[in-house]
């Protein structure tokens, strides 16, 4: 006798209008009282006056069915692991590539970033003699102005002369020569000549453009690295209490 696990013996029976077969079980028959609704006709019909055992056939488990389907495709997959294990992928090498990339990316971002930086005090990073060899640099490829870059401390005088007019009476003559040295064209500075007297007192001063103590070529604005540069300056005498002098570049 065959029967079902869940719901008791399995037979079948036959819809006495339209003839359609189907299976009931003994469960099924008791509650209903044998009678039976057709599934194709609808008609209620006795199911016992046609009743006939028929083998179980357990209904497919759908269940068993996907955990082996998954099985499968877990030892699809750990084959496709061992492969890109063993050979690689193109997906390894995208993904070895990418943290490169952003590396690379954030590298050039920081380098754009000192460089703009740079460029945007450069006038006043000139004066840092720690600098003056990158702004240089940086200057040759991008737009400057030379006539910003000043760094006074680089400016040697190397010569001063103060000695009476030879021409004009009550009137003093300052001569002398000063030179860059910085590794870099910079601005003309004013000359600030100071007279002093015996205790140090100011007495007299005046500050001087380079238009006003070149002895050549007044109207250059620029001078270059190691290149001495000649001046004269004539200042009204101030008498014998002036007996010492200073030369200040500004």
């Amino acid at each position: 006798m065959h029967k079902n696990p869940q719901l008791g013996e399995v037979m079948e029976t036959c819809c006495d209008q339209c003839h359609s077969r189907f299976r009931v079980t003994e469960q099924q028959l008791k509650i209903a009282l044998g009678k039976a609704r057709c599934g194709e006709c609808g008609h209620v019909f006795d199911a016992l006056l046609s009743l006939k055992n028929t083998p179980w056939v357990s209904p497919p488990d759908y269940f068993q069915q996907a955990a082996e389907e998954v099985g499968l495709a877990s030892e699809s997959r750990s084959e496709l692991s061992l492969h890109e294990a063993m050979y690689g992928s193109k997906r390894g090498v995208f993904a070895s590539i990418t943290p490169l990339l952003l590396l690379t990316g954030i590298l050039l971002l920081l380098a754009f970033s000192v460089v703009q930086v740079v460029y945007y005090q450069r006038y006043q990073l000139i004066e840092k003699p720690q600098f003056q060899k990158q702004v240089s640099n940086l200057c040759e490829l991008l737009p400057c102005d030379e006539l910003q870059f000043s760094s006074l401390r680089q400016i040697k005088l190397l010569e001063r002369n103060l000695f009476t007019h030879p021409v004009q009476p009550d009137a003093l003559m300052v001569t002398g020569s000063f030179v860059n040295q910085a590794p870099f064209k910079q601005k003309l500075p004013g000359l600030l000549v100071s007279l002093f007297d015996l205790q140090g007192n100011l007495i007299a001063n005046r500050l001087f453009s380079p238009v006003e103590y070149l002895l050549s070529n007044k109207n250059r604005s620029i001078m270059l690295p190691d290149n001495p540069i000649q001046f004269r300056l004539e200042i009204i005498d101030p008498g014998t209490s002036a007996l010492t002098y200073e030369f200040e570049f500004i």
